[in-house]
């Protein structure tokens, strides 16, 4: 709130009383909007998933992940199947694990999110939607065990979406310390069931991901993937250029795990592949 009071105070100073009344205005708007409304709701097909609504931000940036990724997300919903286990890792805002527990209420959906203001929000919404298929775990998982720093904002604020385990993370202004786990030896201590389906979004940490699911990977039973691979075109942004990593490179791994290869979808510097056996 005076922080609110210091920046009401500097608009009146230096734009004058306008501007200040206009910022007031917003300002008193979001607070009572968002008083009252707490949560909205995003479907497709039939599965309509309930998500909460904490402020503004949050809720356009879920809208936009949503919108720029709802082909994606309805492909994943068309290939789960009863029984599955789909291991959602860089859960973020929860989308995709939301959608998948609530269009599969028999399947298993494992969330991996090392992000604090995430983890929260998954959790509410857990159990916003009454779904009993989900295992939220507050972790990040590379390729050891221990801690990590990751990127946040100096904001702490739930959906951001540039954060990494990778450091140098484009728009981060801090890191906070998360648990770090190797999925091979979560499955093989017999903590995690092995996944049918893997979706990974990581900001550039893709090949500690997949070098801490060798197994998994090299399971029959692990049938697709989708992994989103973050190149190193842009310097600002963590990538797989990062650890000398590239595309084909990325390819040719999963190659090797049995894998065929597909290119879904192109976004600037990312590049969503869809793998299946």
């Amino acid at each position: 709130m005076r922080s609110k009071i210091r920046e009401g105070l500097s608009v009146l100073s230096e734009e004058g009383p306008i501007s200040f009344l206009r910022e007031t205005l917003n300002y008193l708007h979001e607070t009572v909007y968002w008083s009252v409304h707490d949560s909205y709701t995003l479907v497709i097909g039939d599965t309509e998933v309930s998500f909460t609504a904490p402020n503004r931000t949050v809720v356009q940036r879920n809208k936009r992940r949503f919108s720029s990724e709802q082909s994606e997300l309805a492909d994943l919903l068309e290939e789960i199947r009863s029984e599955d286990v789909l291991f959602d890792i860089g859960a973020n805002t929860e989308l995709y694990s939301l959608f998948a527990a609530k269009r599969r209420s028999d399947a298993n959906v494992v969330s991996f999110e090392p992000y604090p203001p995430n983890v929260r929000l998954l959790k509410r919404d857990v159990e916003r939607n009454e779904l009993l298929n989900v295992d939220v775990r507050s972790e990040a998982l590379s390729d050891s065990t221990g801690t990590v720093e990751f990127a946040q904002p100096e904001q702490e604020d739930a959906g951001y979406g540039s954060g990494s385990i990778e450091a140098g993370s484009g728009d981060a202004d801090s890191t906070v310390e998360v648990p770090c786990k190797v999925a091979d030896e979560l499955i093989a201590n017999g903590e995690i069931p092995t996944p049918n389906l893997i979706k990974i979004d990581v900001e550039g940490a893709e090949p500690l991901v997949i070098d801490g699911l060798e197994s998994a990977l090299s399971n029959p039973d692990c049938r697709l993937v989708y992994c989103e691979v973050h190149r190193g075109d842009v310097e600002y942004r963590p990538s797989i250029g990062d650890f000398g990593t590239t595309l084909a490179d990325m390819k040719t791994r999963f190659e090797e795990f049995g894998f065929e290869v597909e290119e879904l979808q192109s976004r600037g510097t990312e590049v969503l592949l869809k793998m299946y056996k």
